[in-house]
């Protein structure tokens, strides 16, 4: 429920403390959370938007300068030109991958020569900034440390720029079964009394590819790795809990998940795959966004675009001004937008019939830059009222 004094937004996302805008990169994801958030600050809501995408599209939606991620204010500007008034109750935030897992390790290892060791060795760093789903579970790291500071009403997570969707939903579980997996146990179990991998160990049977891998890498980089695991082996339990924290709120009833594409085929089949996967998880997929709608066609007729030239007023001199080639171009091009429009319309149907549970909310294609505060006007203002007419 919204805290006392504030007004909670028209529609079902009016009881809503998390909405995540999930889908792959370049589908308006990033304008759609703005939106959102813009929406949630309209209605009386202290409300945060945040994004891991390193490119600016956040703070050029919004009209701020460069972010980072302790949450900066709309100027007022910016926010009246969002329509919300009284300002200062919509923040954004660009989230640190590395500041992300830097603040589990500060909240699990209490000892700080360890945790110093453990932010400066080579494979910790290797393992938060490259390794697969790393983006997507700071992602969620840092969404849980939101919430859990309870600053805000709400929290909009433009989630990271991939491929597939089901990257930020995976991300928690794969963390907690690479933490959980027998091999991290065995190499984090030195022998008593040293932080060195034990040269005994490897030659035991089964490792020869690891004792080859040594001849490759350099001794310094096994040794690394010891010192890493055996240092790490007291947060190897804090990353399980928190991930295990992440899934229960990510299945909270005042959590909205929102998958955003464009009404193209293999987009509505992974919105569909990730609709279901949601389900087998779960979890309630809240709405589809179905962003760049195209416009109605107009007149693809030749002989009746004439006509209706024609009549207009200061147009009667058309024929001579116009050849007919022009017009038959003309009506060309509105029949291949109508094919395109109804391409798309068949795409949005395809998705409401396969997942009837979910609401789906179109969205036109502005004419405004998407990554301007106009653009995100508009779609606040078109998301705003779907949302009231679901009263």
């Amino acid at each position: 429920m919204a805290p006392p004094g504030r007004l909670a937004p028209a529609g079902p996302l009016g009881d809503k403390r998390i909405v995540i805008c999930a889908g792959p990169g370049g589908v308006g994801k990033t304008t759609t959370a703005a939106a959102l958030g813009a929406l949630f600050a309209r209605a009386g809501q202290r409300t945060l938007v945040c994004t891991i995408d390193p490119a600016p599209r956040l703070a050029d939606a919004l009209g701020v300068g460069a972010l980072g991620a302790e949450p900066t204010r709309l100027t007022d500007q910016a926010a009246h030109a969002l329509g919300i008034t009284p300002p200062g109750v919509l923040f954004a935030a660009k989230l640190d991958t590395a500041r992300a897992f830097r603040r589990l390790v500060e909240d699990k290892v209490a000892d700080a020569d360890m945790r110093g060791r453990i932010l400066g060795n080579p494979i910790y760093r290797e393992i938060t900034t490259s390794l697969t789903g790393s983006a997507e579970y700071a992602a969620t790291l840092a969404l849980y440390e939101y919430v859990r500071e309870g600053a805000f009403d709400v929290v909009v997570l433009d989630t990271p720029p991939t491929a597939h969707a089901l990257d930020f939903l995976d991300a928690p579980r794969r963390i907690a079964d690479a933490v959980k997996s027998p091999v991290i146990g065995w190499f984090a179990r030195p022998p008593e009394g040293t932080r060195r991998l034990s040269w005994t160990r490897l030659r035991a049977g089964g490792t020869l590819v690891l004792r080859r891998l040594g001849k490759l890498v350099g001794s310094q980089f096994l040794d690394d790795l010891a010192a890493f695991l055996g240092d790490f082996r007291d947060v190897l339990t804090g990353f399980l809990e928190r991930a295990n924290a992440i899934e229960a709120l990510l299945r909270r009833p005042d959590v909205a998940f929102l998958l955003v594409l464009t009404p193209d085929a293999p987009a509505v089949n992974e919105a569909l795959f990730f609709s279901q996967r949601l389900a087998d998880a779960g979890i309630t997929l809240q709405a589809f966004v179905v962003n760049r709608i195209g416009p109605a066609a107009g007149i693809a007729d030749a002989a009746t675009l004439r006509a209706r030239l024609t009549a207009l007023p200061g147009l009667r001199d058309l024929p001579a001004a116009v050849s007919d080639q022009g017009l038959t171009d003309l009506a060309d091009a509105a029949t291949y937008l109508r094919l395109v429009i109804d391409a798309q319309d068949e795409q949005i149907a395809r998705l409401a019939r396969s997942a009837p549970g979910a609401r789906v909310l179109r969205v036109p294609l502005f004419k405004a830059d998407p990554s301007t505060l106009v653009s995100v006007r508009a779609v606040s203002d078109h998301l705003g009222a779907a949302e009231a007419r679901q009263l």
